[in-house]
């Protein structure tokens, strides 16, 4: 009787499936495996996936889960082609069976109740998803930090509205839970789309309000690699970004998720930050290039996004830096 009674508790909890994602990170591979194979919940199954990388990544994660034992519920893939981050993710999508979905990195160490914390929150909570503190590491895994990124204890919940005023509100992808219902209802990001981060978010604050707990979930590895780092986050493509949110929002009107009075307010705030991105990555990279001139020429002296003021003061700089070197 007791046995029964818990396959019946098992199958009430949902289905969770905790895709870990991983490209050329052979360094930190059986770290997030591992503790990806660790967690303390039950009803899951595990896609782990490399994108074809060249290094020995996908060597590593496959013994890694080989020394697991279990293996029903472990999908391991990879790729025969590099496919990128998005196409990659929206593949390994299409394969999950979860009712929650947990995203993982292949540099990222997950902590034994990050996928139980997540579906408490989520069961308890009319969220569509769900994002946590983190606990930062540098490439060999030394704490540089300690649950910093949430200001605040316990759990906090957050609307569209409060995400377009321009508050700052810490969510993080790296530690995010979403409701399978986001990709249901949405679809595959689009394939010229350069991170599932920010969009995930419009997607999840479209659809409902998303929480914030200060639960440490993740250990957020910072190296010289990180996606969101400045070496790639200044060259990301702002317009196919603004194309996405824009996209999930006519998705999110003709289902009648949103009134046309939020609609127009979110398009406002697509122009605005899409300008206020392209503004900021121009300005790195004209300071990654020293502030050349032909850069300024190129690229910022045309941009209808500088007002003149702005390109004046650029322009300063410039000269300032060549008399000066």
């Amino acid at each position: 009787m007791i046995e029964n009674n818990a396959k019946e508790r098992f199958h009430e909890r949902p289905l969770v499936t905790y895709i870990l994602l991983c490209y050329k990170q052979e360094q930190y591979i059986r770290e997030a495996v591992k503790s990806a194979l660790s967690q303390d919940y039950d009803n899951i199954e595990f896609i782990i996936s490399d994108d074809n990388s060249p290094d020995v990544s996908f060597e590593l994660m496959k013994a890694e889960v080989e020394s697991y034992g279990k293996t029903y519920n472990v999908i391991l893939n990879e790729n025969e082609n590099n496919l990128g981050l998005v196409p990659h993710l929206n593949k390994l999508l299409k394969m999950a069976k979860g009712d929650i979905i947990v995203l993982a990195a292949g540099d990222d160490i997950s902590v034994p109740n990050r996928v139980s914390s997540t579906v408490k929150i989520l069961e308890n909570i009319d969220v569509t998803f769900v994002s946590f503190n983190d606990q930062r590491i540098d490439e060999k895994g030394n704490v540089t930090s300690n649950g910093t990124r949430v200001p605040y204890e316990g759990v906090k919940l957050f609307s569209l509205d409060e995400y377009i005023s321009g508050e700052k509100i810490p969510f993080s992808g790296a530690s995010r839970g979403f409701r399978r219902v986001l990709y249901d209802y949405y679809g595959d990001l689009n394939q010229d789309c350069p991170t599932e981060d920010t969009p995930y978010i419009i997607r999840g604050l479209l659809t409902g309000k998303a929480a914030i707990s200060s639960e440490i979930a993740i250990k957020y590895r910072v190296h010289g690699e990180n996606l969101s780092g400045p070496k790639y986050l200044p060259f990301m493509n702002i317009s196919h970004i603004s194309n996405q949110y824009l996209s999930d929002l006519d998705i999110a009107l003709e289902k009648g998720i949103v009134d046309q009075t939020l609609s127009e307010k979110l398009k406002s705030w697509i122009t605005t930050n899409h300008s206020r991105r392209v503004k900021s990555n121009l300005r790195t990279q004209l300071s990654i290039k020293k502030y050349t001139f032909n850069f300024f020429l190129n690229n910022i002296l045309r941009d209808r996004h500088f007002s003149i003021k702005e390109k004046c003061i650029l322009l300063i700089k410039c000269i300032i830096k060549k008399l000066y070197i």
